[in-house]
């Protein structure tokens, strides 16, 4: 796990009073797992993006109505978990947190998790709470362009992101997950505990 470098203060404090947060990263990263582990842990509202956005025909107005949404959850809710990438919208929502968890896996690793995700789903042994109840995945063309968007996610994504979170407030820090460790480590650190600080540079 890292963390922004700051050597003037406190890490494990930083994590400890992170109530405003945001979990990004592309599909397949691990996000609403994350997220509901936080939330259970944390006790704290959630937004799914996923489920905002899938409920919408995609328009113009869709992309309005996500923004909206957003700011509106922010307005009143002191201290929140929002979880879901959508750059486009991330402005929005990146000044007001004060923890971005940024997870970062091997492409081939997202590409799996979609993949039987999807087939679990259609098949019925899985369900996605984090997803709007009016979306139905299909293995089409849009599918499919769906997982070149997510192979190419680092060449395309990752600089408008970083050009985003140049934007966040100086309270925040952003925390990179990149594997099961970093997130047991983080997961202590929120809820108070003392974790090993030789993960954290």
């Amino acid at each position: 796990m890292r963390i922004e470098n700051d050597k003037n203060v406190n890490k494990e404090k930083i994590l400890m009073s992170s109530h405003r947060i945001l979990l990004i990263g592309c599909s397949g990263s691990g996000k609403s797992t994350l997220t509901r582990e936080l939330a259970k842990k944390l006790d704290l509202p959630v937004l799914h993006l996923d489920r905002i956005w899938h409920a919408t025909n995609y328009d113009d107005d869709a992309k309005q109505f996500l923004r909206q949404t957003q700011l509106d959850f922010i307005a009143k809710n002191d201290y929140f978990i929002i979880d879901g990438n959508y750059t486009g919208t991330m402005d929005c929502r990146v000044p007001h947190a004060n923890l971005i968890i940024w997870l970062q896996i091997p492409r081939r690793l997202a590409m799996y998790r979609i993949i039987m995700r999807s087939i679990k789903c259609k098949f019925g042994i899985e369900q996605r709470i984090d997803m709007a109840d009016e979306f139905r995945e299909s293995f089409n063309r849009e599918y499919f362009e769906f997982l070149k968007f997510v192979w190419n996610f680092e060449k395309n994504s990752t600089p408008r992101i970083k050009a985003v979170l140049e934007h966040k407030a100086e309270d925040c820090r952003l925390v990179v997950i990149k594997n099961k460790k970093d997130q047991d480590v983080l997961l202590k650190q929120l809820v108070g505990k003392i974790a090993d600080e030789s993960t954290i540079y």
